[in-house]
């Protein structure tokens, strides 16, 4: 008598038998061959069952291939190697058209640079990785955005931020922005001067990053990025320092500021209105994959390429901050000349940050904020309030000891400064924030970023100067009297820690003896 051959038990009945059992765990093997043999129609013996049951066969279950993936998937995602390719597309897209090929050319290159990737193989970058990149980033295609399309709209745009903006009190209505700023320049061309003749001009700059409310009683403390690490002479000051070897706004620290801004803002609602500047949209994205939202801060773009039209900070707030700016370095300039001592040489950073914090502290006022916030976001015809030392500076420059004169316009506010998304410098933008502050081999335009500490006032000294300052405004004709009011209790403070340093003196000799 023939026997009739089995058939193999197939895949799709063996994930039958493991969905079953998953199913109903309390079911014997026995009963599961019968639950087999009557949904099949044929036999299973309970040694197959029982080896289908077994962990040899855990790779057919859809929660194990559902594992797979995700190994698959973390193997083929480097997450610093798609923040920098992000990034890079961000910035890129504006002036080129980006293909997969392109993308792939463009992979190769950070990973080379990346230090965390030095000593790993390269991987192939395959179709695979690519379609996984783009949908973690939420990239649906490729395609370069030209100005004229993103401004066609751009008043439609700026309606619907009113109608947004209208249920917000301008108290918290912010807007922030940045600027470069050449610290070291002067309105000569070649900076020849008689006792150091033929010497270039400096162009040693940091980034200066503003941030202020609509009707300008809040503006925020500056975040300013330098290539040098920070100086510990800083530590007094209200300053924020970052560094990287580019001295630019970077993703990580537009990440850092936006997380420092939300907290400031704790217990309120505002909204912050900000440009299409790569590092902003970058740094909001990374925001967006790190499941950490913004707790308080409802973030409004400005129509792409339309900041000079509706940018508030570009209205006028950093032109007149960058006018007084300049107004405190051409006096230093004058009085270093009549000393006969080169400014250029003399000048470091800290005086640049001291002019920074007093030009925004103290020189711009809220009339200006107000009247550029109304020009900028509600589109107001009123000018922005220009500074009067504008003639002050002129006045100051034919005094000094030039002989190339640079347009005063193009002093006050270099085109170089502007901040901007170039095609030119996008990869040493994106790699400085992975490279870290400049330590060491700065080029001569950069000397004074790293400064060294003033000798330290002692107390006689402070309390003496004191005491000076006291009398000079007690004999003015108008005197303030709560202005010396002010100053003697400082005065008294000097006094008490001047005591308390004497007794600890006369013990430790004591002592001693």
């Amino acid at each position: 008598m023939s026997t009739k051959p089995r058939s193999a038990i197939s895949v799709e009945q063996k994930k039958a038998i493991r969905a079953y059992k998953r199913d109903n765990p309390t079911k014997s093997n026995i009963f599961i061959s019968n639950w087999f043999k009557s949904t099949f129609q044929r036999p299973i013996a309970l040694s197959s069952v029982s080896e289908i049951l077994s962990k040899r066969y855990a790779f057919l279950d859809e929660q194990h291939q559902r594992q797979l993936a995700q190994q698959r998937n973390r193997r083929e995602h480097w997450p610093e190697l798609e923040d920098v390719l992000f990034q890079w597309i961000q910035r890129a897209e504006q002036h080129i058209t980006i293909t997969s090929a392109t993308l792939r050319e463009k992979a190769e290159f950070f990973w080379k640079k990346l230090p965390n990737y030095k000593d790993l193989e390269m991987p192939t970058f395959s179709n695979g990785w690519l379609q996984g990149f783009q949908q973690r980033r939420g990239i649906k295609s490729f395609k370069q955005f030209g100005e004229l399309a993103s401004v066609a709209n751009a008043e439609d745009e700026m309606d619907s931020i009113r109608q947004a903006l209208a249920g917000f009190q301008p108290q918290d209505i912010f807007n922030c922005d940045e600027t470069g700023l050449f610290w070291k320049l002067t309105p000569d061309r070649s900076l020849s001067t008689r006792s150091l003749p033929g010497r270039r001009k400096q162009k040693a700059r940091i980034t200066i990053h503003f941030c202020t409310n609509a009707d300008g009683s809040e503006k925020l403390p500056l975040w300013i990025i330098g290539r040098a690490a920070k100086p510990r002479a800083f530590q007094a000051l209200d300053v924020y320092w970052r560094s990287n070897q580019t001295a630019w706004m970077t993703a990580y620290i537009m990440k850092e500021w936006l997380y420092w801004f939300d907290q400031r803002m704790t217990g309120r609602k505002v909204v912050l209105s900000m440009d299409n500047f790569s590092a902003h949209e970058a740094a909001v994205n990374l925001i967006k994959h790190s499941q950490i939202p913004l707790q308080n801060t409802l973030i409004i773009w400005l129509p792409p390429n339309t900041t000079s039209k509706y940018q508030p900070l570009d209205q006028g707030i950093i032109n007149a901050w960058k006018v007084y700016w300049r107004k405190e370095w051409v006096r230093y300039m004058l009085w270093e000349y009549e000393a006969g001592r080169d400014p250029s040489a003399t000048v470091d950073i800290l005086k640049a940050i001291r002019w920074a914090l007093k030009a925004w502290e103290f020189d711009i006022n809220a009339s200006v904020i107000t009247n550029c916030f109304r020009k900028g976001l509600y589109g107001s015809k009123d000018q922005a309030d220009t500074p009067l030392v504008h003639q002050d500076i002129s006045r100051d420059i034919e005094r000094l000891p030039i002989r190339d004169m640079m347009d005063i316009s193009q002093f006050l506010n270099p085109v170089d400064e502007e901040v901007i998304d170039s095609h030119d410098t996008i990869e040493e933008l994106i790699l400085s924030q992975f490279q870290g502050p400049q330590t060491e081999d700065i080029e001569e335009e950069d000397t004074g970023q790293e400064i060294e500490m003033q000798p330290p006032i002692t107390l006689p000294v402070a309390l003496s100067a004191i005491r000076d300052l006291i009398s000079f405004h007690e004999q003015q004709e108008t005197p303030d009297v709560a202005y010396i009011r002010c100053l003697r209790r400082d005065e008294i403070e000097m006094q008490r820690k001047e005591v308390e340093n004497r007794k600890q003196s006369d013990i430790r000799g004591y002592f001693r003896v």
